[in-house]
């Protein structure tokens, strides 16, 4: 049985990335802790690994990821899952993430 994956958020953000069929940037189009989907022209295999430089708008250095899987691909369109990122890169990651979800509003004055 698989395992669920986190929520993807949607998103519009820079991303550089290496490898060993070389190097390359995208944009990433959504997000999690675990992962994320990208769009770019540079050819990435399936099941390769990559290291990742995520350019989050509101941080000046961007948060690495210093090992990622491809999953799948589609084109243009490449899946990864996030394996190795140091936890200062998580935590920065997660602020991120938590600035892009919407807030939830309770309804209070119930009588």
């Amino acid at each position: 049985m698989e395992e669920p994956r986190d929520r993807r958020i949607r998103v519009k953000t820079p991303v550089s990335f290496e490898g060993q069929s070389g190097v390359g940037q995208g944009t990433i189009f959504n997000i999690s802790l675990t992962g994320c989907a990208l769009e770019s022209r540079a050819g990435v295999k399936m099941d390769s690994t990559i290291r990742l430089d995520l350019h989050i708008p509101s941080d000046k250095k961007p948060v690495k990821v210093g090992r990622a899987r491809v999953i799948w691909t589609a084109g243009e369109d490449i899946g990864v899952e996030f394996i190795k990122m140091d936890q200062t890169g998580k935590a920065r990651l997660q602020q991120f993430i938590e600035t892009l979800v919407p807030k939830k509003t309770s309804k209070t004055g119930k009588a």
